[in-house]
């Protein structure tokens, strides 16, 4: 009589956690901080990062670990976190989570993927080369009167509507991209179940790592786990059922697939930063499409209504930069480890802080638009010019940081 035995578990890289941190309470972490197994090896005792703006621009490919518990928050919580020894009890095996780790054993590389990190960078690269364009055209005709043309104010009014479109769509490519890639830190994943439960025991002053009731947090948009730290899926329509990847490991179908919109991420502070951007470039795309020629009349030669004008063409550009400079200080602080530390060896700052300087840079067109005075619309024209090329090296940055990337793991079978 022949016997089969079955194959034996696939095992993953084992890490142990030991540390996060956040901004503000209320968000979820935005840096995880690991050590352990080969890992800490390899990184000579410094182990193992995870970052949600590397997440989610996908910079580093989505792998299974077994995550632990620092072994002094697992006594403390009693061995009922994610895993590790409890009273009287040996090592448990940790919970098999799929996250996005940056360890100095990998190496970036030119890797193009086209995917909505690209289509962000893309867009933004295309519109601020297109608001380079119509900074001249503002700017020269200043300098020079002779310049000073029909012809030069239609074609600035046009460059400008269509700058304004692309960011709109870029900005509304930020929101998607946020939500896509937040699917992995919510809706029942692993990862969404350790972070949300990082924030409520930041929230109660405890760090370590302790079990979830069912129903701890379930007006978030991440789940909840049980008291033994099993994944259970929230109330949400995209999680119904459960899909089985290669491995054997189990994912929630909802964070599958592609999303163009959903359900809002309120403890994202990515997602909260980029729909701040979007609401920032909807009003400061009205100022575009007022500034076409005919829709304001007297816009151009000084004979149109100045409450007009400035109601409806320059409060836009104040308001719409004022949001987006709100979201560029937020993107820089979700990338930096303490708020009054400039991460200035991370590309993700620099596009954050080159975006910044774009942002005021438009504000203050606007801001000096308000103004009669020859030497205020000088600097009007000269801010939009400054602005634009800021936001194109920003842009630029941000291509750099969707083509630096780790390769995917090739599949296998089995």
């Amino acid at each position: 009589m022949s016997t089969s035995s079955s194959p034996p578990p696939k095992t993953h890289p084992s890490l142990t956690l030991h540390a996060h941190r956040s901004p503000h309470k209320w968000f979820t972490p935005t840096h995880l901080y690991f050590e352990g197994g080969a890992v800490a090896a390899a990184a000579k005792g410094k182990g193992a990062t995870w970052q949600s703006r590397r997440a989610r621009r996908a910079r580093y490919a989505a792998k299974p670990h077994s995550i632990h518990d620092a072994p002094d928050e697992a006594r403390r919580s009693g061995g009922r976190g994610l895993g590790g020894p409890g009273p009287g009890e040996g090592h448990k095996a940790g919970r098999t989570v799929y996250l996005r780790v940056q360890s100095l054993e990998q190496e970036l590389r030119p890797h193009l993927m086209v995917d909505i990190s690209f289509w962000v960078a893309v867009a933004f690269t295309f519109g601020s080369a297109v608001w380079v364009v119509n900074g001249f055209i503002v700017w020269f005709p200043i300098l020079f009167p002779d310049l000073s043309t029909t012809t030069f104010t239609n074609t600035a009014a046009a460059l400008a509507f269509i700058g304004g479109t692309v960011f709109e769509i870029g900005s509304y490519l930020m929101v998607v991209e946020a939500l896509d890639r937040g699917r992995e830190l919510n809706f029942g994943t692993a990862l969404g179940m350790l972070l949300h439960h990082r924030r409520r025991s930041h929230q109660s002053g405890r760090r370590h790592i302790t079990g979830v009731t069912g129903n701890a947090d379930a007006g978030d948009e991440g789940g909840a786990g049980g008291s033994n730290g099993v994944e259970q899926r929230p109330s949400c329509d995209w999680t119904e059922g459960k899909e089985e990847s290669g491995d054997g490991v189990e994912w929630p179908s909802g964070a599958k697939g592609f999303l163009w919109w959903g359900k809002p991420l309120w403890h994202d502070l990515g997602y909260v930063a980029a729909l701040i951007q979007l609401f920032a470039a909807s009003v400061f795309w009205i100022s575009t499409l007022t500034g076409l020629p005919g829709v304001i009349p007297g816009l151009y030669d000084g004979t149109g209504s100045v409450a007009i004008i400035d109601v409806f063409y320059w409060t836009p550009q104040v308001v719409g930069g004022t949001g987006f400079i709100t979201s560029s200080l937020l993107l820089m602080l979700e990338v930096q480890e303490r708020w009054y530390i400039p991460a200035i060896g991370d590309i993700g700052w620099w596009v954050a802080v080159w975006n910044l300087v774009g942002a005021l840079g438009f504000t203050l067109c606007g801001a000096f638009g308000y103004s009669p005075l020859s030497g205020m619309k000088y600097q009007s024209a000269l801010s939009t010019w400054w602005g634009s090329w800021a936001f194109l090296f920003g842009s630029l940055a941000q291509c750099w940081e969707v083509v630096w990337r780790e390769p995917q793991p090739k599949e296998t079978e089995g």
